[in-house]
């Protein structure tokens, strides 16, 4: 066990160890208090999730825990995650940890556009374990937008959400296109976000993932490969070139903010102008969004029925509220002006 945990923390796992080996052969004690130390260098699993509720450290103390037990670190601009933890695989998209994870963000840069790199970067570990997540446990040969829909429908234990349907967005800026091309609407990708609003997926017009976890390669050292000059190579032709762009500029991001709000925009939308890793922003500068209503051809593609999603009815409920607001300024002027 991480000698970082305070002793709120510690106390957890070691009355849980005395639960686990409990009675029964000296061996089986020795199994279950192997198991119970791998269990807690894995990221959101039951054990590391109880843990870290129990820990009193404080919201800026406990993104330090994490980032050193993940051994997080700047090289070149990107953030390598080469220490003893990592991300539970079994830990799915709408797992308790995520949600306790984005509230310690929140906290910690409450007010504030988050401005650390290492916090902003590690959203797309969270996204690879996601990905992996649902094609690993629910892909079984198919397309990756029923892995999904079979994700929504699996139930709760079995790692499933139940039942419970994911949020369906418009994904405006999920559909860039090079600077130097027009827009081509009629084959947009969408957006879908579990109720937390937490983790995002992005599916093309083919029912695939888009993500850049499609493109970027790990090295023998477990680090990501950020040279764009190691990509060129793997990806020689200009239509290859274009799909790892597009991967990378398109894809999914793990939002902490709890919805489309004023701290989603502080959070999420926009620390990647500053905080990405050193390729994405150099490829960011050839890729614009499409402007709302000209380019982007939303309704279409966003108003796509399907039985595992449905929109957001908070999100639909504050437009609306914003629309009265200004539709009530608009008339009451309209009114004085009159009067005058």
């Amino acid at each position: 066990m991480s000698r970082m945990w305070d002793d709120a923390a510690a106390e957890v796992f070691f009355d849980e160890l005395k639960k686990k080996r409990g009675h029964g052969s000296s061996q089986l004690a020795l199994r279950r208090t192997i198991q119970l130390y791998e269990q807690e260098q894995l990221i959101g699993s039951s054990i590391y999730t109880k843990m870290y509720k129990a820990c009193r450290y404080s919201s800026r103390e406990k993104i330090e825990l994490v980032l050193n037990q993940l051994g997080a670190a700047l090289e070149n601009g990107t953030l390598q995650l080469t220490g003893a933890y990592r991300f539970d695989p079994q830990m799915p998209p709408h797992a308790e940890f995520l949600a306790l994870w984005a509230h310690t963000v929140q906290t910690a840069f409450k007010g504030k556009v988050l401005d650390d790199p290492r916090v902003h970067q590690l959203r797309m570990y969270i996204d690879r374990n996601n990905i992996q997540y649902i094609r690993r446990n629910f892909g079984h040969g198919q397309t990756d937008e029923a892995a999904l829909a079979a994700y929504v429908r699996t139930a709760k234990k079995q790692g499933g959400l139940g039942g419970r349907k994911l949020i369906a967005e418009r994904a405006r800026f999920h559909n860039k296109f090079l600077k130097t091309e027009a827009y081509q609407s009629g084959q947009e990708n969408r957006k879908r976000l579990t109720p937390n609003f937490h983790s995002e997926f992005i599916l093309d017009a083919k029912q695939r993932f888009v993500s850049q976890w499609n493109v970027l390669v790990f090295d023998q050292n477990r680090k990501l490969i950020t040279e764009r000059s190691y990509y060129d190579k793997l990806y020689p032709t200009k239509q290859e070139q274009y799909y790892f762009e597009q991967q990378i500029m398109d894809g999914e991001s793990f939002n902490y903010a709890n919805r489309n709000n004023l701290e989603h925009r502080r959070l999420d939308s926009m620390p990647p102008r500053k905080e990405d890793y050193t390729m994405r922003k150099e490829i960011g500068k050839k890729w614009s969004n499409p402007m709302d209503q000209i380019d982007y051809r939303f309704k279409k593609a966003d108003k796509k029925k399907d039985d595992y999603s449905k929109k957001d009815s908070h999100h639909k409920s504050l437009l609306v509220k914003v629309l009265s607001v200004v539709a009530i300024g608009y008339f009451t002027k309209k009114i004085r002006d009159r009067k005058k």
